[in-house]
């Protein structure tokens, strides 16, 4: 086709140029961005934190009749369709951006929770995937992990189904794994690097000779805060990133979005 030819011979694919996008996303537009994340992963699951995990962990050390166990599998559910919710709206505002929009509120929910479903469906099946690859000596999990990493922003993007995602994701990542793969490795990186800190920093903040002797409470502390506010930062920051990367894949695969063009020179 003419407009693959136009991305493979034309222009090169730019790493850099995904990742200034993502950040350009998130300075441009942090409340749509970062707001979701916060909003729908961060303090629901802070609550289902104390409610469920912890106050198990308090009944078992206590010998006291722990909360129902079918009520935290479900809390699990829905806090599993909040986090694919809050997954597409970051990815549609940073499309939207792409697009010279403004990500608008209603927009983002639109997208976020037609798509909310598919997406977890999606998550799922490809851990599950990377999984069954690194037991089959690890090289067959990195080649599924690139190959299939564009699928859930694929899902809301250009919505072709559970499995045409992956499909899609394969056709465009194919002749780019390697750098996608550099881009997996520096993003994993950076990921534990922070991370870390954060876990230190946190520990560092609830950690007492008394809080040692305790017996486990139901409640949340400042160092479990302090985890879920960094790791909802960098999962705003990882899915800006791979959304970019998307585009700038898709870009260099089959050309400028002509209707953009088209809206440029009208």
């Amino acid at each position: 086709m003419a407009t693959q030819a136009f991305g493979e011979e034309q222009r090169a694919l730019s790493v850099g140029k995904a990742f200034s996008r993502g950040f350009d996303a998130i300075r441009a537009y942090p409340l749509q961005t970062l707001g979701p994340i916060f909003v729908l992963t961060v303090v629901p699951g802070l609550l289902f934190q104390t409610l469920g995990v912890n106050a198990l962990m308090a009944a078992a050390a206590r010998g006291t009749a722990p909360p129902p166990v079918g009520l935290i599998i479900i809390g699990g559910i829905l806090l599993s369709l909040l986090w694919g919710t809050a997954l597409g709206a970051v990815i549609q505002a940073t499309l939207a951006h792409a697009e010279g929009r403004k990500p608008e509120l209603g927009e983002m929910l639109r997208a976020a929770v037609a798509r909310c479903v598919p997406l977890v469906i999606v998550y799922l099946l490809y851990t599950l995937a990377i999984m069954f690859g690194f037991l089959l000596f690890i090289v067959p999990g990195i080649f599924i992990a690139t190959m299939w990493s564009m699928a859930m922003v694929a899902v809301v993007a250009e919505r072709p189904g559970v499995f045409g995602a992956f499909g899609r994701s394969a056709r465009l990542t194919k002749g780019a794994r390697w750098k996608i793969l550099g881009v997996f490795v520096a993003m994993f990186v950076i990921y534990i690097i922070v991370l870390s800190f954060a876990g230190l920093t946190g520990a560092a903040s609830t950690m007492s000779l008394a809080s040692l002797q305790a017996a486990p409470q139901a409640s949340v502390g400042i160092g479990q805060i302090i985890i879920a506010l960094i790791n909802a930062l960098l999962t705003t920051w990882m899915a800006a990133m791979f959304t970019s990367l998307f585009i700038e894949l898709r870009e260099w695969k089959e050309g400028p979005d002509t209707s953009r063009l088209s809206d440029i020179f009208a």
